[in-house]
Parts: structure tokens; C-alpha cells; sequence
């Protein structure tokens, strides 16, 4: 996205267009098991889902890679963690200490040579980070989380509409494979699996499990951009995978 010929907006269409196409098979079957049910609560998550990704998108053409994760994932837990705690959840002295250290890990990766985007992107990713906690929570309250992604995706399309109808598509032939790439499978089909694990997931143990997505940025930096490694990298991510092990672990002997 950084090539200035691929609009933002035309990428979050073509972007959830593609998820919703891929995902139309199973929101079909549920219309034939008269599983779909169109309300305000219904349409939240999609809103949710419609919000993170076009606020993901206007921010990251203002930012690197490895810098939007960082604001984006830890807004994101920061939501998620709120929520639990303000329904009452009360963690133990070992899932703070493994929050504590998991967080401690995230702050040293980032304070060193943290590269500060523009204030207004900055925003927009933490908003993109909070829409999408608020997704992954309603994804927590989902009866049927395959049929849900799939009526999110689906339940998007009229205001993707509206969009291609205003802005059209400023896309080149890159830009729109990587976006087709991106809804269909990174998206909808993560997505789909990510409310599936949600099910199974205290909200507290998927927000902090969320920490290890800016140490796969980074390293995605390393393999795919030929981006430095260093040592604190390496601390850093034994910090927050460790962190999470012990969030993890004491939870399950919770």
C-alpha cells in the first residue's frame, strides 16, 4: 500500500467484497437452515469488522508495517482487557505477572528507535485496534461462530456499495491481487478461525495472546523486507512469548 496509485478506501472494498465472496457459500447455507436473524446485534460485529478494516487501511499508508502493529494490536488488547475486567473477571497473581512481562516486552521492543507516524494515522490505527477488540468480544457471544463471520462479511456489502459508488476503485493490478488475497484468505478465513479459538478463550487470555502479533510483524519485516534484526528483538520476543506462556498456563489451572 505504500504505492501512492492504490487508494486505501478502494483496498478496505475490494478487500471486504473478496471476504464476503468467499464466505457467501456458508452464509447461504445458513439462510436455508433459517439460521440468519438481521438486528442491531447482528449488525454490530459487522460494523465492528467494517470500521477496523477501513481505518486499518487509511492509517497504514502513513506508517510502517512493524509501527501499526504496534498501536493497532495493543488498542485492540487494551479493549478486550477493559471489557473483562469491568464484567468482574479478577486475574491471578501469575496471569498479572504474566501480563506485566508480556506488556514489558512489547514496551522495550517499541521505545528504542520507535519511529513516531503522524498524529492523525496514529488515531486511526488505535481506532481500528478498538473496533476490532469490540469484534473479537461480540465474536465471544457468537451461538455460531462460522455462520457469524460469514453474515459479518455478508452484512457489510451495502455500505462497500456506497463506497465504490462515491470513490470508485483507484486500484493498479498488484494492488487489487493483494487485496482480493487479503479479504479472502488473511481475512475472511482468519477471520472465520479467529472466532472459532474465541469460543474457547477467556477474553483476557485472547487479548494477551494478541502480543505475539507485533513480534510476527517484525520478523515478517526481517524475511519478507529485508529489515535488521537485533538483539532486542530477540529479548523482546521472550519477553512477551514468555509472558503469554505464563498468562496461559495459569489460566488453565485457574
Amino acid at each position: 500500500m505504500s504505492d501512492h496509485s492504490n487508494d486505501p478506501v478502494s483496498f478496505t472494498i475490494l478487500r471486504l467484497f473478496a471476504g464476503a465472496a468467499i464466505l457467501l457459500p456458508l452464509a447461504l447455507k445458513a439462510y436455508h437452515d433459517k439460521k440468519i436473524i438481521v438486528n442491531r446485534v447482528a449488525l454490530l460485529p459487522a460494523f465492528m469488522l467494517f470500521s477496523y478494516a477501513l481505518f486499518f487501511s487509511l492509517a497504514y499508508v502513513q506508517m510502517t508495517a512493524s509501527t501499526g502493529a504496534l498501536i493497532v494490536f495493543p488498542a485492540a488488547q487494551m479493549t478486550m482487557l477493559g471489557y473483562s475486567m469491568y464484567n468482574g473477571a479478577k486475574l491471578s497473581r501469575f496471569e498479572k505477572l504474566g501480563v506485566i512481562i508480556a506488556l514489558s516486552g512489547l514496551v522495550y521492543l517499541v521505545l528504542p528507535g520507535f519511529d513516531v507516524p503522524p498524529v492523525q494515522a496514529s488515531i486511526l490505527m488505535a481506532l481500528s485496534g478498538i473496533s476490532w477488540g469490540i469484534y473479537s468480544i461480540l465474536g465471544k457471544k457468537a451461538a455460531d461462530p462460522v455462520t457469524a463471520t460469514a453474515m459479518n462479511f455478508i452484512f457489510t456489502l451495502p455500505v462497500v456499495l456506497a463506497l465504490y459508488l462515491v470513490f470508485g476503485l483507484k486500484l493498479t493490478t498488484m494492488g487489487a491481487t493483494w487485496a482480493v488475497l487479503s479479504g479472502a484468505l488473511t481475512s475472511a478465513l482468519g477471520y472465520l478461525l479467529w472466532y472459532i479459538v474465541m469460543q474457547s478463550l477467556k477474553t483476557s487470555t485472547a487479548a494477551v495472546a494478541m502480543l505475539s502479533s507485533p513480534v510476527i510483524a517484525a520478523f515478517g519485516g526481517i524475511l519478507l523486507l529485508n529489515e535488521k534484526t537485533s538483539l532486542r528483538l530477540f529479548i523482546a520476543t521472550a519477553l512477551i512469548l514468555g509472558g503469554l506462556y505464563i498468562k496461559i498456563v495459569a489460566n488453565n489451572k485457574a
